[in-house]
């Protein structure tokens, strides 16, 4: 069966657009995102990272795209447009609230322009620190409670996983550091409604999109894309749904990926 052309791709930011390790993006990533502009195709970003973690710490470099799906698409934007926001609900932002409450943890709340967090101690430093990434402002997050807020990180270990689960019902837990943190989003939410509001947004389909990721964010947007990439450095449920699985970010795994979407267009004229 003949594929159509892709004429969007989205990205993961790490562990796919930037090195975890050197904690920057590979020149060969921005040489391979020039030519893919050259050749018309739209670029986005897809992440469960918050815009001001994008901009103010200046994550992508001064690289430009399209459009961003951000914390893991419940706050998606191109500009000054937003093109699609859901917030946890207010009885989940207030079982958080409660939980903390009762037996604190660190917990950080993220607004649409604004992110914070109760307390911090060695687990928060360690996976911020892995994430190349400073701490969020300590305050006092009750204001939360008043707030559209799109995604809660609580920094827990898998012992206590599952009691956030019991104290959020409605939402979704999503493990993105293997010891120390989990993202906490509105149940039904993930990067692929994100991914299929922005295509809508610039009038392209499913099929003309592409995705490419490595982590557990990451398997149900490269799996619904026409064409789903997986990083070499990714985990075996992004491989397992994949199209494609391209080399390593640190032996320009991404390059790799981008020069085979073009390639693959250049087939299908």
């Amino acid at each position: 069966m003949r594929r159509r052309q892709i004429r969007a791709i989205f990205f993961d930011i790490d562990g796919t657009l930037r090195d975890f390790d050197t904690k920057r993006v590979p020149d060969s990533t921005k040489e391979a995102l020039r030519k893919a502009k050259e050749a018309g195709i739209l670029l986005f970003v897809a992440t469960g990272r918050h815009k001001l973690e994008i901009e103010e710490e200046n994550l992508l470099e001064d690289m430009e795209f399209d459009g961003y799906v951000t914390l893991n698409g419940q706050y998606c934007y191109c500009g000054s447009t937003v093109v699609y926001d859901v917030p946890i609900d207010g009885a989940g932002v207030a079982a958080m609230l409660r939980l903390i409450g009762k037996d604190p943890f660190p917990c950080l709340f993220m607004e649409a322009d604004r992110m914070y967090i109760n307390m911090v101690d060695e687990v928060v430093k360690k996976a911020q620190e892995g994430i190349g990434t400073r701490i969020p402002p300590v305050m006092d997050v009750s204001r939360a409670a008043g707030q559209p807020i799109y995604q809660i990180v609580p920094y827990i270990g898998r012992n206590r996983e599952e009691e956030i689960r019991r104290a959020v019902p409605g939402c979704e837990i999503i493990r993105w550091h293997d010891e120390y943190a989990v993202d906490v989003i509105p149940r039904g939410g993930s990067k692929c409604i994100g991914i299929t509001r922005m295509a809508a947004h610039f009038g392209l389909s499913l099929e003309e999109t592409a995705a490419v990721g490595d982590g557990a964010n990451d398997v149900s947007m490269v799996e619904m894309a026409g064409l789903g990439i997986a990083m070499g450095n990714g985990k075996d449920a992004v491989k397992a749904v994949a199209d494609y699985i391209t080399d390593s970010i640190e032996t320009d795994g991404l390059s790799r990926a981008v020069f085979y979407i073009l390639e693959n267009n250049h087939q299908e004229e």
